[in-house]
């Protein structure tokens, strides 16, 4: 069983895999002020199976040696980490490879695996996150902008009228009450955008490309955007793939 950790902003999600099958996803809060030993007693409370590998994405630093540190304690195997002495067999070329988030190395990876490229990948999570591998099979950068829970809570933080609303896409896009307009600002608005910045990109590069999007929040607007392929665990299983080129035989 290998376990792959993909660590966020906002929340940590556990992959196990078995056999090359995800199996079970968990889901951690990302608190940053938990201590390894905390966090062994939450991952140990979820996971029960023996563990034979794992692999760590962060994109919190403060927390990745702790995560590490949790999940030896917890199974006694050592995590790989995601960084630039791991090995991914993608061509990294931007202007600096070493300021590539691990959770879009991962997600490139996993959609790698799933189409062929060129290729766009759009990742709604605390930010979102749309990433180009080109028809060469190189990764050649993206767009990073507001996430839908940080346009909400702009939204509402700096709008004395306006109330808290959950996430959710509304029924019709002309909202006929405050809840409604919000949500249908908020959720078709990063649809509309996300289909956008894809037909942008097809048209700066000159081809078509295939999409796939993922993400905490990519559920909600999956229904919205144009020709894009649903893969809500996408980092989870680029890593399974970048842990299976580093495994030591």
């Amino acid at each position: 069983m290998i376990l792959c950790l993909d660590c966020g902003n906002t929340s940590i999600k556990i992959g196990l895999f078995k056999d090359d099958t995800l199996i079970k996803v968990y889901t951690l809060k990302t608190d940053r002020n938990k201590s390894s030993d905390e966090y062994a007693l939450s991952i140990s409370g979820l996971i029960k199976q023996k563990i034979d590998g794992a692999i760590i994405s962060s994109v919190v630093p403060l927390l990745t040696l702790i995560l590490k540190d949790a999940i030896k304690s917890c199974f006694n195997v050592d995590a790989l980490i995601l960084g630039k002495k791991i090995k991914t067999k993608l061509p990294i070329k931007i202007d600096n490879p070493s300021e590539l988030g691990s959770d879009m190395l991962a997600g490139a990876i996993g959609a790698k695996a799933i189409v062929p490229f060129p290729f766009i990948v759009a990742d709604l999570g605390t930010a979102t996150k749309l990433y180009v591998v080109d028809k060469k099979g190189d990764f050649i950068g993206g767009i990073i902008t507001a996430g839908m829970q940080i346009s909400l809570k702009a939204l509402v933080g700096n709008t004395a009228q306006l109330l808290e609303t959950p996430i959710i896409a509304p029924s019709k896009i002309v909202g006929t009450n405050t809840k409604d307009s919000i949500q249908s600002g908020i959720v078709f608005g990063q649809a509309y955008m996300v289909s956008e910045f894809a037909r942008r990109i097809e048209k700066e590069l000159g081809y078509e490309l295939n999409r796939v999007v993922t993400g905490g929040f990519s559920k909600e607007i999956k229904d919205e955007i144009v020709c894009f392929q649903y893969e809500p665990y996408l980092v989870l299983k680029g890593l399974y793939n970048i842990y299976k080129i580093n495994e030591v035989k």
